[in-house]
């Protein structure tokens, strides 16, 4: 049987509050070794509770906590700038600067602790020759991932200038491959992830201009829609609950979302829940965090979508940036400056 042809799944927004409470109380077992992504954890269960539209659950005391915890790992200038992932790290992160930004918009702070300088400073310093980025100082990976961690930075911060644009659409388009789809880097295997990185960047920069073969790539990402399933991150790859948000979202930015089998994909989703909350990678599997979230991410944009015997709690997300549309509305009040 297909998660299509099986009984759509309820939604027990209970349970999945539960889920993300239980989350932030304490570091489960499973996530110990990824201590120093601490802050992209942090990021993921705050999204989860705001685009289930519950962050009530945070008492205020909790919240500065929060906040006050997300600015201890603020590094200052003089230390290279930027968001280190947790107090296991030394040095700035780039995913962990764009997600510590997220997470203090959802928890509404107003900024005035950021060291907006420290933070440009550590985006420039990390862009190599080639265009592309880093992720941290003396860090031997560098492709789009962080690229788009660097261009959703400068988004937030309403600042281009920390950047060089040409140099970075230069390693971009040479990330393209011949089906339309982008690689992780030049020469690789294209990816749903890295096509989202890519087309979220452009998104971002306003500079989907640069894109060959537009057709050609909204195939790809519509293909990789497993049929009356979900979707899959690579071809001939199984169908995972996160690739419902890098392909949703790249489909989204591209306007073609519409052509996605929306009543397959949701009811794949929701045949993923846990009976304890959250949703986990593939169905009869434990939830985690990062399918939990991308999961409500995927399942928000398919509200527009109007299924029978579908009530989706969620908050409208921008796909470009990955944050509801109201957490965005506070970060670009409270972040921009004209």
């Amino acid at each position: 049987m297909t998660a299509k042809d099986a009984p759509l799944a309820a939604l027990s927004v209970k349970r999945h509050v539960k889920f993300w409470s239980l989350h932030m109380s304490m570091m489960q077992r499973p996530y110990t070794s990824a201590d120093n992504q601490r802050m992209t954890l942090a990021y993921f269960c705050l999204g989860g509770l705001d685009l289930l539209q519950h962050s009530e659950v945070i008492t205020e005391k909790e919240r500065m906590a929060y906040i006050d915890w997300i600015y201890a790992q603020q590094l200052p200038a003089s230390q290279g700038g930027g968001f280190r992932g947790s107090p296991a790290g030394n040095m700035g992160d780039l995913p962990m600067t764009y997600t510590a930004l997220l997470a203090l918009a959802i928890l509404r702070d107003d900024f005035a602790r950021l060291e907006r300088n420290a933070v440009k400073m550590h985006v420039r310093n990390l862009q190599q020759p080639d265009g592309s980025f880093l992720s941290t100082p003396g860090w031997t990976e560098h492709d789009v991932r962080f690229t788009y961690c660097a261009f959703a930075v400068a988004y937030m911060l309403n600042d281009w200038s920390i950047l060089d644009m040409d140099r970075a659409l230069e390693y971009i388009v040479r990330c393209q491959n011949y089906e339309g789809a982008f690689a992780q880097e030049p020469g690789l295997e294209s990816h749903a992830g890295s096509t989202y990185c890519v087309v979220g960047a452009l998104t971002l920069a306003q500079r989907l201009d640069v894109l060959n073969d537009r057709t050609q790539l909204e195939r790809w990402i519509l293909s990789r829609q497993v049929p009356l399933s979900g979707f899959q991150g690579r071809v001939e790859k199984t169908a995972d609950t996160c690739y419902s948000f890098w392909c949703g979202a790249t489909a989204m930015m591209l306007g073609c979302h519409a052509a996605i089998d929306a009543a397959s994909d949701v009811a794949y989703l929701l045949s993923a829940q846990s009976p304890m909350g959250g949703i986990a990678k593939i169905p009869d599997h434990p939830p985690d965090v990062l399918h939990s979230y991308l999961s409500y991410a995927a399942l928000s944009m398919h509200q527009h979508d109007q299924l029978p015997q579908s009530e989706l709690p969620f908050r409208p997300l921008d796909p470009a940036i990955n944050l509801s549309q109201s957490s965005l509305a506070w970060l670009q009040t409270h972040l921009w400056q004209t």
